[in-house]
């Protein structure tokens, strides 16, 4: 059942669970090193519009309709683009499951990769190009 209203009443879903769901349907994909803290500057012109919280960002279009951005950091050596394939697939489904929100987009961005070391992180290559 999706969220609305059904004959006992109205069935609302926050935000705030949207991005919980999201947060832990995303670290449960092999490769993703953990959630990055926050989004690159202009990156997603929805971020004046919608919930953020650490990481996931959440814009409703209406009550049913929402689109998600997720930023992370993947380890190291992964197929980056086979990671956030597996992210989009885990959460789009997760969401379904859990509340029937099917939503219209779950867009990623990856920040960082992590080093093989424990707790170093490496920047994004436009970080390291700024160095060269």
């Amino acid at each position: 059942m999706r969220p609305g209203r059904n004959e006992y009443g109205e069935i609302k879903i926050h935000n705030e669970v949207i991005i919980a769901i999201a947060r832990r349907a995303t670290l449960e994909v092999e490769g993703v090193e953990k959630i990055a803290s926050g989004f690159r500057k202009g990156l997603f012109s929805f971020l004046g519009r919608k919930k953020f919280f650490r990481g996931v960002a959440v814009e409703r279009e209406g009550e049913q309709e929402v689109r998600i951005l997720i930023s992370l950091v993947v380890k190291f050596g992964v197929n980056i683009p086979e990671v956030v394939k597996a992210v989009q697939e885990n959460v789009k489904r997760k969401l379904e499951e859990i509340t029937g929100i099917i939503p219209l987009g779950v867009d990623v961005e990856v920040e960082k990769i992590s080093s093989e070391g424990p707790g170093e992180v490496l920047e994004s290559i436009r970080e390291k190009s700024k160095e060269d």
